[in-house]
């Protein structure tokens, strides 16, 4: 009993270490010269610091080659709008799903969650042809609904459960006292799951962030490129240039990590309410 708990704790360690191990190599790799990346025997710390990678991100002057202040403006601005989105109509619909009895109910609810069976890939060609048609081709406009359209099933059957969980007593409490349907959904249902709008929130702007397939199948013009198409671009037939790569990637990174330290609180809680619906 006396080894168990030091047991777990070097577990503990272990696992921690493995996790972040890649994002150490990414940010050291970052800093490393070309004759380091390439070295024989492959060096973990680098020789000499090499900022060129954060030089040729940070200035966009630098190199013709590379726009990431552009690309970082296009993510942020898809990612904000497919969150935006998604949480609106997702919560319009697990609130439908969650407090209102009518024919089909159940069947609509199903029916959006076998889309969330479907890969990725078998969206594409539906989506262009829709998209060519309308005239969303090459438009981040686009792009942020074809995001949508994966992030909102998920996020519909995730607040379901979130409303659920709030007594629909106090709906009618809500209206005895004179609040319409409307500002009950809003004033008072919506604040009461702040936790799981967090993580819904969270789940919509990571898909959107981290997302490369159909980026780099919607966009074509490259002043209109995401992170994940401009840091891949990088990655060249014959020659990788592995300071932009990884300087690039740590820089993407960055973000998610300060976004997930700010709203821990509530994402920690939300997963812990989901986790025992």
């Amino acid at each position: 009993m006396k080894l168990r708990q030091p047991l777990i704790y070097l577990g503990a360690v272990l696992i921690s270490l493995f996790a972040i191990s890649p994002f150490v190599w990414m940010v050291l790799t970052s800093m490393k010269p070309q004759s380091d990346i390439y070295s024989s025997p492959l060096s973990y710390f680098p020789t000499s610091l090499h900022t060129g990678g954060y030089t040729a991100m940070l200035n966009p002057h630098a190199d013709d080659n590379v726009n990431f202040m552009k690309w970082f403006y296009n993510t942020v601005i898809v990612s904000l709008l497919t969150t935006v989105f998604s949480i609106v109509i997702s919560a319009l619909g697990g609130y439908s799903m969650s407090r209102f009895r009518y024919r089909g109910r159940m069947a609509i609810g199903y029916l959006i969650l076998i889309t969330q069976m479907l890969p990725g890939s078998l969206l594409i060609i539906p989506l262009y042809i829709i998209m060519k048609q309308y005239n969303l081709l090459n438009s981040h406009f686009g792009l942020v609904i074809a995001y949508s359209t994966v992030a909102i099933p998920f996020c519909t059957w995730m607040l379901k459960g979130y409303f659920d969980s709030v007594s629909s007593s106090i709906d009618e409490a809500a209206m005895v006292d004179g609040a319409g349907r409307w500002r009950t959904f809003a004033s008072i249902i919506m604040p009461l799951t702040l936790p799981g709008l967090v993580v819904t929130a969270i789940f919509s702007f990571l898909t959107s962030w981290n997302e490369f397939l159909f980026a780099q199948t919607f966009l074509s013009d490259y002043g209109k490129w995401t992170l994940s198409v401009g840091i891949a671009s990088f990655q060249g037939q014959y020659v990788v240039n592995w300071d932009y790569l990884m300087a690039g990637s740590v820089m993407t990174t960055l973000p998610i990590v300060i976004a997930f330290w700010a709203l821990q609180k509530y994402l920690v809680s939300g997963m812990t309410a989901g986790a025992v619906k």
